[in-house]
């Protein structure tokens, strides 16, 4: 794409000195409108091109957290959202950094067990993207695990997480919704089928093994009981998707000097941070 003469040019380093962050965002061929809102900061340019307005996130995020972006496109007046809060686009980029590691996506989920905290290793699968608002975050269970007992009885969680090449912890507290073969909200029933298809064979083929945490006998068969069937097409009855719905994430940031804290809470009945 041939780039034309820069359209236009934002410091906000002048608005926001504290902040010592200046951008500078060229315009492309088309006519269009986006705008992004930062603390009552809004800039214009020509924006067919959305990736610009990404980037214009991407760049929000690395300067003020709980500030959100907003784009909309005025060709096909449909707005086009940007709303994404900085904790998550930090998130995102930290995951990145690290992609070519492999516990890059690999958590710690807390849960109650009573008045006993319950604490394991689990996978990142993804944001809902189904369901943008809530930010949500996927991870996959079996139904039959001891966790799910526990979130039945407090569903409210906590996830951490540690990215060592860019020294950031996530600690990520909500509550945590199952979604089974039970579930009667054809909604998320489509979700949880969605994941299915998403998961590896292998994977699927282990939620028809013996139940978590079975004693195994010498004279039990292995090969039988773990190796010798396909995976079903349909979602086993004991897969589950379960989502981290988050209401406050503390992100502390230890290469920084001094060493910083950003604490983000959700508007309660709202869906803004």
């Amino acid at each position: 794409m041939r780039r034309s003469s820069p359209g236009f040019m934002v410091f906000f380093s002048s608005v926001f000195a504290r902040l010592s962050v200046s951008a500078r965002v060229f315009g492309v061929r088309g006519q269009g409108h986006a705008f992004f809102r930062h603390q009552g900061l809004r800039a214009s340019f020509g924006a067919p091109a959305r990736h610009l307005a990404a980037a214009a996130a991407a760049l929000l995020a690395s300067a003020q957290p709980g500030s959100h972006c907003y784009a909309q496109d005025r060709e096909s007046d449909k707005g086009f959202k940007l709303n994404v809060p900085i904790w998550r686009q930090e998130l995102e980029r930290s995951i990145k950094l690290e992609s070519k590691s492999p516990t890059s996506k690999f958590m710690t989920l807390a849960t109650m067990a009573g008045d006993q905290p319950r604490a394991r290793t689990v996978v990142f699968r993804g944001f809902l993207e189904e369901a943008e608002s809530l930010n949500a975050l996927k991870i996959i269970t079996d139904i039959r695990s001891d966790k799910i007992g526990e979130i039945e009885a407090n569903p409210n969680a906590e996830l951490m997480w540690y990215f060592l090449d860019t020294r950031e912890q996530f600690r990520i507290r909500g509550e945590l919704e199952v979604i089974s073969h039970k579930s009667q909200d054809p909604v998320k029933k489509k979700w949880r089928e969605l994941q299915w298809e998403q998961t590896s064979e292998g994977m699927k083929q282990s939620y028809e093994w013996p139940s978590p945490g079975t004693e195994r006998q010498p004279t039990q068969d292995d090969q039988a009981d773990f190796f010798d069937f396909d995976a079903s097409e349909e979602p086993s009855p004991n897969f589950a998707l379960l989502l981290m719905i988050p209401k406050t994430v503390d992100v502390v940031k230890l290469r920084e000097k001094p060493q910083k804290r950003h604490i983000h809470s959700k508007k309660k009945g709202e869906e803004t941070w």
